[in-house]
């Protein structure tokens, strides 16, 4: 059996195809590329706040207050993400199934490692609700959605990310107001309510849910997807690299709102 050497592009479309076999977590934050045509590894990011109150007036009367803007200033490093899968021409002739199993295996530590990246950001949100008495219902879901400014309060872009633990006290206290779908094993997608789409990950931490937009994360990318592979002829061990450098960053917490759902042990 000739040993099977893999181009670049082959390993880097055979990694796509994947990763689209786990939950896609690029579908709740925002994709951006600026990066790219930035010389640094630094990023400086400005979560904006508005504060002050409008006020009834009488005739002859001005305001005593003003409508405030204010930002907190965080800076984020960009790094790289790597992964390594190794094997020689003797394990594959041996098993052919080695090279397919390792790089489904680099693949899913590198959405595993993007998943959490994204779920710490969005463990950094402001704006909470607290239902850890009556845990994840469909009250305490409406009313994380009041949480939000008032041009959130339309559900427009709303998602749901919940532990799994969450989603059997969720069919047991909504029942007939989850609406279920069919694709929930290949896309984590349960259903709705209220309108708004249920997606379960493992990556969600437990007593905790996430109600947000896309707008509140952002995956800066420095470098996107890239394979590389290096072979030793002489010990005949091939070697696959992947990678990605990039940064996730909470970039506006008025499109998330952190739900508790239950005690933190």
């Amino acid at each position: 059996m000739a040993h099977k050497i893999y181009e670049n592009f082959v390993l880097e479309n055979k990694l796509e195809d994947l990763l689209t076999t786990h939950i896609n977590m690029n579908q709740f934050a925002t994709a951006d590329n600026s990066l790219q045509g930035e010389p640094g590894m630094i990023k400086k990011i400005h979560q904006y706040t508005a504060s002050g109150e409008v006020e009834d007036l009488a005739m002859g009367d001005g305001n005593t207050k003003d409508i405030e803007v204010s930002f907190t200033e965080k800076e984020y490093k960009v790094g790289t993400t790597q992964g390594r899968f190794a094997y020689y021409d003797e394990q594959e002739m041996t098993d052919p199934q080695v090279v397919d199993t390792g790089l489904y295996g680099l693949s899913t530590k590198m959405t595993n490692d993007l998943t959490k990246k994204i779920v710490a950001e969005f463990d950094k949100g402001t704006l909470t609700f607290d239902a850890s008495i009556t845990g994840l219902t469909f009250d305490a879901v409406v009313d994380a959605i009041a949480k939000f400014p008032g041009e959130l309060t339309d559900q427009e872009g709303l998602f749901l990310l919940i532990n799994r633990q969450d989603l059997a006290k969720l069919r047991k206290s909504c029942k007939d107001e989850l609406k279920y779908v069919e694709d929930f094993i290949r896309t984590g997608y349960v259903g709705t309510l209220c309108g708004v789409p249920i997606y379960v990950s493992d990556a969600v931490p437990a007593n905790k849910a996430y109600l947000a937009t896309r707008a509140a994360v952002t995956i800066f990318t420095k470098k996107g997807n890239e394979t590389e592979q290096e072979r030793d002829p002489n010990t005949r061990k091939n070697t696959v690299y992947a990678r990605k450098v990039m940064l996730v960053a909470l970039t506006d917490a008025t499109k998330l709102v952190v739900i508790k759902t239950g005690t933190t042990a």
